[in-house]
């Protein structure tokens, strides 16, 4: 495929707005693309105008490897916060800017490009690739749960999920520095030397472990009097506010830490109580994200925080109920199938970068949650273009590094089969 084609796809791909909704544009454009080179892919609808997509080559046999990836988009924001159109893909720089450019469209693009190509050389592919392409991902990895639970992640051996995971080496010191990231102490001393004397635009990664995490709600619950006499109800603010100093202390106590993940992280996101003035407000309720270990998964935090909310339902007066919204758990990977050998070799011929993908840890969360839920022995990495523009305005995929992405994934599926 000329490269022309491959920026074509890419920019065809981020011109279709897909925020969190109308991912059936993106899948049908894909869809029709492997057809014009001569590839069956399969439309599965989970909702109105919101389509997964899967297609499959090689001979059905093992290996079997899975390329996936989310057909959806973040919010772009505040527009006037963006140079150029954040729906309409501009090269510039040799960078390509538009939302998803990095997360994680550019993922989907390398992915189907490879595919094409592997399928029209004439190197035999001996096992099968599975792309597997997701709605939903950055809210609540929607279309990753439908697809486990109808099986197409349960006969994989290994799957990478194109997420971007580069960093623009300006930024590198702190990246690595920073609450999201574990990585080993003498890779780092190693990483932050040869990036000071390198010319590459950007270090990739691979992320072998990732967070979990955890929605959930905590409600008080108190008795709404005319705010004239506050003393006759009972203010669900305050019984909130008693809950919320005590949950920070929990999380602050919390001891455990894994050696790849870290330790876990607590985000309180949403606070509201009351309705109008002049009323006591018999309802308030938080909102929280947390990122988990498998130290502490998310079946035993939910338990320990449980047990502190049935201690505190003693006291008079205090109501609180806990609610479980979203659970995604840890992913760690024991690499037993060598992926990451093959890539991290693949690599230092390919990518031109200070190192050839260094493993990392991160706090971040996949559809790999998913994916793993029912195939529990299946190798998942995280490795794709992009970088830490991802979420941001001016969001953007450095060119270069899109083009060795490429060539990276289609010797690594080559050797990956042998």
């Amino acid at each position: 495929m000329e490269k022309v084609e491959k920026i074509q796809i890419l920019k065809n791909i981020v011109n279709m707005p897909t925020v969190d909704d109308n991912e059936n544009d993106v899948a049908k454009y894909i869809s029709d693309t492997f057809q014009k080179h001569g590839i069956n892919s399969k439309l599965i609808m989970q909702y109105h105008g919101r389509s997964n997509l899967i297609v499959e080559i090689g001979n059905g046999e093992h290996p079997k490897l899975g390329l996936s990836g989310h057909l959806d988009t973040v919010h772009q924001g505040d527009e006037r916060t963006w140079l150029s159109d954040p729906f309409k893909a501009n090269i510039k720089n040799g960078r390509l800017y538009g939302r998803g450019a990095s997360d994680m469209k550019s993922g989907i693009a390398q992915m189907v490009i490879s595919m094409i190509e592997l399928y029209e050389s004439s190197s035999k592919i001996n096992g099968t690739i599975r792309f597997i392409a997701t709605i939903g991902e950055e809210l609540s990895a929607a279309g990753a749960k439908y697809l486990t639970d109808k099986g197409f992640a349960d006969d994989l051996d290994a799957m990478i999920i194109a997420e971007p995971s580069g960093v623009n080496l300006h930024r590198l010191r702190k990246y690595v520095n920073s609450d999201g990231v574990t990585i080993a102490p003498e890779t780092l001393k190693e990483l932050l030397k040869t990036s000071f004397l390198s010319d590459a635009n950007e270090q990739h990664f691979i992320v072998n472990a990732h967070k979990g995490w955890m929605a959930y709600r905590v409600t008080a619950h108190g008795k709404a009097v005319h705010s004239s006499m506050p003393r006759m109800g009972i203010n669900a603010i305050d019984t909130l506010i008693k809950y919320y100093l005590k949950e920070k202390e929990f999380y602050a106590e919390l001891k455990e830490s894994d050696p790849e993940l870290g330790k876990t992280v607590y985000s309180p996101d949403i606070f509201r109580g009351g309705k109008q003035i002049n009323s006591v407000p018999d309802l308030a309720y938080e909102i929280v994200k947390v990122r988990t270990i498998p130290q502490v998964d998310n079946e035993e935090l939910t338990n320990r925080l449980q047990c502190m909310i049935d201690k505190m339902n003693t006291e008079p007066g205090i109501d609180l109920e806990l609610t479980i919204e979203h659970s995604e758990m840890p992913v760690k990977s024991d690499n037993h199938t060598g992926l990451i050998q093959i890539l991290q070799n693949n690599a230092k011929n390919i990518m031109d970068e200070p190192m050839p993908l260094p493993k990392i840890g991160v706090s971040l969360g996949t559809d790999a949650s998913e994916f793993r839920r029912r195939n529990t022995e299946m190798d998942v990495i995280i490795l794709g273009p992009g970088n830490t523009t991802a979420h941001s305005p001016n969001e953007y995929v450095d060119m270069p590094s899109y083009f060795n992405m490429i060539d990276l994934l289609e010797k690594t599926i080559k050797d990956f089969m042998k």
